[in-house]
């Protein structure tokens, strides 16, 4: 579904590139839920992940699309 998530060197990649905004992301979901982020596996490719799947989630509210 995601080709350029697929291999730790695109997700590493993707991480570098656009680690300002991921971290946005991560200190807003902490305040959100009251708690750290509890990261699985290597560190990069699971904020890599966080980071799309959260920006999808927000767009699907934002539609208002559910299934």
């Amino acid at each position: 579904m995601v080709g350029s998530l697929i291999y730790y060197a695109d997700t590493h990649k993707f991480f570098d590139a656009h680690y300002n905004e991921i971290e946005e992301l991560r200190q807003e979901y902490e305040t959100l839920v009251g708690q750290p982020l509890h990261i699985n596996g290597d560190l990069k490719n699971f904020m890599a992940w966080f980071a799309f799947e959260e920006i999808a989630w927000q767009i699907v509210n934002e539609l208002n699309i559910y299934y």
